[in-house]
């Protein structure tokens, strides 16, 4: 595979400037009534278990075990007390099919909704209900089918008899490992709320009161003199965001009245670029920005109006499909690192290997490795973008940046977790600073990592981005691809990707 990033020069940073977190600023008039500033440690937390990922976890355990279930019946009972030794294909399809129905049949009924699988009651009732739907769905297909009569009716006694009392016994030692995690705060979400009147005040009160799995970490708000907080306040907007870029949050709950719609659109735009859910919980009903889902939270109306992109499996899946798919193509890539490490040592002095940071997940620095290009290697200030005919560059840089073959190096930062295969190209420390105030989307392209190829590398948008409005047509691009991201669109990509990295006429 061959990337197709742009070709912005190993030294177009001019300098790592700012932190990410200190780039949004606050409103004016946000020094009275505060507590002291919040703190965080900048290791990185781990992320809360996805409730989606337990329930589909269980339902395939319990297809497997109903399905195992049918094949040791025959063992146990015909092969072992009948003496009898039948073809085991007819049982298995039987199996497949009880397990198919059974499951559909408990899922129909809520079984796997995770708050019912964290308490035991409700789940016989469910459990015996949904093998009784594929037992009358067998009796009912082998009856029509003419085909019972190579069925032993034993058999299906104990194939229901196991299948209940395992099914059974895995939801109660699941029910008591569900409850023992969430005690430890495995399912915990991690909230950070902005506003600190009355509004904050009953949602502090309520989660506190309440079984839900959420925790309150911090409490932001801009204060003018003459306002005084009905709880501590840990600082103002930059602080949550640079809070944000230091820990873990899982949504971000703005608390204050509806009275002011275009501060709360400019909330909203600025703690877009944090990877979490983003909600309000206003005081009137009258709301003209589209939620995405409507929530109780014990009582008071919630709207989310962000989402967390890539949530359940979408982030473990596309995890596999990064690290398995980039050890296939180092391997199949060796040769080719070694001609043009060579290459690249023999055309001009200097390393192999250029090394660069950038900014990846949640503006997190991270150093990306490329084959060098140019005869110059800083990563300081001070080093414009690349350009058509630039003198910097090398001749073997010049086809290796033709080709996108300067890229290959980057499978290390996807086996690492800095980078993926498909995502947002990164950008270096000095143009990301100087997009994020040009744009007012552009940081959002930080909620997921960075990619060696992307959607709009292969819709066009690649090369020099010496003007806003390419950027800006890159930034749209790479937002839609968040928005819709799945693993065909990344299969599409992923696809396209030779073509547009041999043929282009905007790299150089």
């Amino acid at each position: 595979m061959m990337s197709v990033g742009e070709k912005s020069g190993e030294g177009m940073a001019r300098g790592e400037g700012q932190p990410a977190g200190d780039a949004p600023r606050d409103t004016p008039g946000s020094s009275g009534g505060r507590a002291p500033r919040v703190h965080a440690e900048p290791a990185r937390e781990q992320t809360p278990v996805s409730k989606r990922v337990v329930s589909d976890t269980i339902m395939c355990v319990d297809g497997i075990v109903i399905f195992l279930a049918a094949l040791v019946a025959r063992w146990a009972y015909i092969v072992t007390f009948l003496q009898n030794n039948p073809e085991i294909g007819p049982y298995a399809v039987a199996g497949t099919v009880g397990a198919a129905i059974a499951v559909a049949a408990m899922h129909y009924q809520g079984l796997y909704d995770f708050e019912v699988l964290s308490e035991a009651r409700g789940q016989t009732k469910r459990i015996l209900l949904g093998l009784v739907a594929a037992a009358l769905f067998l009796i009912a297909a082998g009856y029509l089918l003419k085909i019972s009569e190579q069925y032993s009716r034993g058999w299906f006694i104990v194939w229901f008899a196991l299948s209940a009392f395992a099914v059974l016994a895995v939801h109660v030692i699941n029910t008591r490992v569900l409850r023992w995690l969430r005690a430890l705060g495995a399912f915990a979400r991690n909230i950070v709320i902005y506003g600190s009147g009355d509004i904050a005040e009953s949602i502090i009160r309520r989660v506190a009161m309440s079984s839900m799995n959420l925790r309150v970490v911090g409490v932001f708000d801009d204060l003018s003199r003459d306002q005084t907080a009905q709880v501590p306040v840990s600082g103002g907007l930059s602080d949550l965001i640079s809070f944000g870029q230091k820990r873990r949050i899982d949504e971000v709950l703005i608390a204050m009245p509806m009275t002011n719609e275009l501060r709360i659109a400019n909330l909203v735009e600025q703690l877009s670029l944090l990877p979490a859910d983003i909600r309000i919980c206003p005081s009137a009903t009258a709301f003209r920005i589209p939620p995405k889902k409507l929530l109780d939270y014990e009582g008071l109306a919630v709207l989310e109006l962000e989402r967390r992109p890539m949530d359940g499996w979408a982030p473990i899946i596309k995890n596999i499909e990064d690290k398995l798919l980039a050890s296939v193509l180092l391997i199949a890539f060796a040769p080719f690192f070694a001609l043009i490490a060579l290459a690249v040592k023999l055309d001009s002095r200097g390393p192999a290997i250029f090394k660069q940071r950038r900014h990846g997940f949640n503006h997190e620095v991270f150093t990306l490795y490329k084959f060098r290009t140019m005869h110059v290697v800083e990563d300081g200030t001070g080093m414009a973008q690349a350009t058509r005919k630039d003198p910097r560059v090398t001749r073997v840089g010049r086809f290796l940046r033709k080709t996108s073959l300067d890229e290959l190096p980057q499978l290390f930062n996807v086996l690492r977790g800095d980078m993926s295969l498909v995502g947002p190209r990164p950008h270096a420390l000095s143009h990301n600073e100087y997009y994020s105030t040009v744009l007012a989307r552009y940081a959002n392209r930080h909620k997921v990592k960075p990619g060696m190829t992307g959607w709009a590398q292969v819709n066009g948008y690649r090369g020099e981005t010496d003007t806003p409005e390419k950027m800006r047509c890159r930034v749209e691009h790479d937002l839609w691809y968040i928005e819709n991201w799945s693993v065909w669109l990344d299969v599409k990509i992923l696809c396209m990707t030779p073509f547009y990295g041999f043929v282009g006429t905007n790299a150089f």
